[in-house]
This record gives C-alpha cells, sequence and structure tokens, in this order.
C-alpha cells in the first residue's frame, strides 16, 4: 500500500475534519473494485510487507534507514521544483533547488537533511496537482490499486507524466528504464515503511475502507491547497 504519502499520519490526524472534497469525485464508483483491492492488499501486508517491513527496522539501524529515507526525498527535489515553476510558485521552485543543492553537496548526496533546520522543509509537487492548478482536471475519482494502493486518477495520469519527464533522471543519474525501475521499487518500498504501523489504526476504524478513502483524499485535497483547504460553507449545512 502506498505510504506517506510524513503524510498518511497527518492523513489520520484530519480525518473528517472535512465532509468534502472540492477537488473530489464525492461519489466512489469504483467502490466494489476498490474494496476488493483493498482488503488484498491487506492480506499482502500481514503475508509479505509487514513480515519483510519488520526485518528491515530489525536490521537495518534508524541511522541508516533515515539516511535512506532522505536520499529518495532528496532525489525528487528536481521533479517537485519543476512542479512548483509549471505551477507559477517561483518562490518555492526556487526553495527546492536550494534545499536540492544544500543537501546534495553538504548532506552528502542527501543522506543528511540539512535543509529543513535550515528553514528549507520538504513540501511534495506532482504534475497531478499541477494538472489540477491548469484547471485541466477538476474532479478525480479514487481507486486502489493491488500493492502499490490508493490513487486518484488524476493523480495517476500525473505519476505517468512525472515518470517520463522526470530531470533527476535524465540530467542527474542518467540511468536506463531497468535503473529507473530498480529505484522506484526501493523508494515504495521506503515509502511503505513510513506507515507501515499505522495499518492496525486504520484496521480498528469502523470502516476500515472508508476511513482509508477519506484519509486519502483528505491528504491529496491539502497538498493541492498547500496545506490550506477551502473550509466547507455553513450555509450548506441544515442545522435544524
Amino acid at each position: 500500500m502506498k505510504y506517506t504519502k510524513t503524510t498518511l499520519l497527518a492523513c489520520l490526524c484530519i480525518l473528517f475534519s472535512s465532509t468534502s472534497s472540492a477537488q473530489m469525485n464525492t461519489e466512489d464508483p469504483y467502490e466494489s473494485f476498490n474494496r476488493s483491492m483493498f482488503e488484498f492488499n491487506l492480506a499482502f501486508h500481514d503475508l509479505v510487507g509487514e513480515p519483510v517491513g519488520k526485518s528491515y527496522k530489525k536490521y537495518v539501524p534508524r541511522p541508516a534507514r533515515t539516511g535512506i529515507h532522505n536520499f529518495f526525498i532528496n532525489l525528487r527535489m528536481p521533479l517537485n521544483m519543476t512542479n512548483n515553476l509549471l505551477q507559477g510558485k517561483v518562490e518555492r521552485g526556487l526553495a527546492d533547488f536550494m534545499r536540492f543543492t544544500i543537501n546534495t553537496v553538504f548532506g552528502f548526496g542527501g543522506l543528511l537533511d540539512i535543509a529543513t533546520p535550515a528553514g528549507l522543509p520538504y513540501e511534495k509537487e506532482d504534475f497531478g496537482q499541477t494538472l489540477y492548478k491548469w484547471g485541466l482536471w477538476k474532479e478525480s475519482s479514487f481507486v486502489v490499486l493491488p500493492v502499490v494502493g490508493g490513487f486518484t486518477f488524476r493523480e495517476l495520469a500525473g505519476a505517468g507524466i512525472d515518470a517520463s519527464y522526470n530531470p533527476t533522471y535524465s540530467h542527474i543519474i542518467q540511468t536506463d528504464l531497468e535503473g529507473r525501475t530498480k529505484i522506484l521499487v526501493v523508494d515504495q518500498f521506503d515509502n511503505y515503511i513510513q506507515f507501515m504501523d499505522l495499518i492496525d489504526t486504520v484496521r480498528d476504524s469502523y470502516d476500515p475502507y472508508i476511513f482509508y478513502r477519506e484519509s486519502y483524499l483528505q491528504y491529496r485535497n491539502n497538498l493541492i491547497y498547500d496545506g490550506k483547504p477551502p473550509q466547507p460553507d455553513l450555509d450548506d449545512f441544515d442545522f435544524n
């Protein structure tokens, strides 16, 4: 299942803080399929993901795990910068460039995160967010894929474009498709490790699938609005 996601924990904390997401379809047209994939992913977590994840945490020291996590975030920064600039957020794009430069040069290729304490935190941007900012895909339904977890269709399309034109691969690492695939697999495993322990929280909810879906949609909503989503209009509620 997909992490975050630094991300999913925030999702769980703000769950149901808003009853709707302005840029998401309120209906779930693929709910039957999604529930099946959600159950499959939980079974995959129990049989494969959790045992491997626990072994990884047991045998790989925390400083090493943190360094790996920092390294993969640093690899995302050129793409992050590109999407910020495409959205017209020049200041944040320049901040991404500074963050990447500082952590690459002084953080041993990104293993150490020096930029965050210096006031340059990581704030995720992707082409799915860019599509919304451009007004090209205002509504997007939720879908759960096997193993990798939940997405919006807009995010899924954006991820394909990000993968095709990621400047990290073409200008920095200069790796082939096999190299990109290996990096993606390790990155996704690192993502999974970040939220693995939260799965029990999802399971303990009244309806785990709804809990997961609404958390994820709220997370995407926060990304699109840079952490400041519009509040529901109180005039839309009937208090009688």
